[in-house]
């Protein structure tokens, strides 16, 4: 693809000046945009974004140092190269130039040779800046990619794991799907309240279904290893094994449903007054935690108070560890 020809923007009140500039950087075989003031270099920036700015100092009205700071203060100017052309003979205004963001300037009288390198040094640096900042845009659209690859890639294998721990024991399966749909629904109703209107999202209630089924994956899997046939241990213990198996699952990638499922394993046996395992307590225990264990607490206890005509006491049970035990 052929490159455009860079477009230069002249700025003086003195048509002379603009002329020789002009003839100059054009000799190069350039392109000139031309104004006698900065209320005509403005006007021009509205449509047109040169490569670069040759601004005189002193001008009516509207000086260049002015000019300098208002492309310098806009968003889509302010990359463009600006250089002074003018008389500039203290080294307050020299600084006043760099301020304000001014990269150069070019003495009058003009040397032809002298404002040919410093023009095409100033566009080739810009030239490569903005290459650069193509290249990090693409570098970036493209870890992106790779990175969603990757966490699509994750769930794939933990919806595996799921569908066979829900398959290969019948009883876990039904309380797993119990667990999942009874935290999806919890999530929702909390939507209803507005401390939480902000923090808990439709995709958090979705994503809550499905990463609370993994919270004892680690336990599970040794299980059905020979010699494993059931795991006995602390919840500190259990909680890393699963914690542990998530991670090693995740190999560096981090999906919204990984994050949450490691969360839950991690601070399952977490405690509301920080009495449990790891040892933290209240808010700081991740809000899906808190939901997955009240919600589990509920399920496993559920069915069979129903069937002894005791689901009011287990109610009462939950309430009352509210605080201690719960959120």
């Amino acid at each position: 693809m052929r490159e455009e020809t860079p477009k230069i923007l002249i700025v003086d009140d003195i048509i002379m000046n603009v002329e020789m500039v002009k003839n100059i950087i054009e000799s190069r075989g350039y392109t000139t945009l031309c104004a006698l003031s900065v209320q005509e270099a403005v006007e021009i920036l509205k449509t047109e974004l040169p490569s670069l700015i040759l601004s005189d100092w002193s001008m009516p009205d509207t000086d260049g140092l002015q000019f300098c700071h208002m492309v310098k203060s806009s968003p889509e100017t302010k990359d463009i190269p600006f250089v002074f052309i003018s008389v500039m003979d203290t080294s307050e205004e020299k600084e006043m130039a760099f301020r304000a963001g001014a990269v150069d300037f070019i003495n009058k009288p003009f040397d032809p040779t002298e404002v040919i390198m410093r023009v095409d040094n100033h566009l080739n640096s810009y030239r490569m800046k903005r290459e650069m900042e193509d290249y990090n845009r693409m570098l970036h659209t493209l870890v992106e990619k790779q990175q969603t690859k990757i966490e699509n890639e994750q769930e794939r294998i933990l919806s595996v794991l799921i569908e066979m721990i829900e398959n290969l024991n019948a009883d876990a399966g039904r309380h797993l799907k119990n667990i999942g749909r009874n935290c999806k629904f919890l999530s929702q109703s909390l939507q209803l309240l507005p401390e939480y209107e902000n923090t808990i999202t439709d995709r958090f209630a979705e994503t809550m279904e499905t990463a609370v089924k993994l919270y004892d994956i680690g336990v599970f899997l040794q299980g059905l290893a020979p010699g494993n046939e059931k795991y006995e241990s602390g919840d500190g213990q259990r909680s890393m094994q699963n914690a542990d198996f998530l991670v090693k699952i995740a190999d560096g990638g981090r999906s919204e449903l990984l994050v949450m499922a490691l969360n839950i394993a991690k601070y399952r046996f977490s405690r509301w007054d920080g009495t449990g395992y790891p040892k933290v307590k209240g808010a700081d225990i991740p809000l899906e935690a808190r939901i997955a264990v009240l919600v589990d607490d509920f399920c496993s206890q559920a069915e069979e108070a129903v069937q002894a005509g005791k689901a009011e006491e287990i109610m009462e049970s939950l309430y009352e560890q509210g605080g201690s035990l719960y959120d």
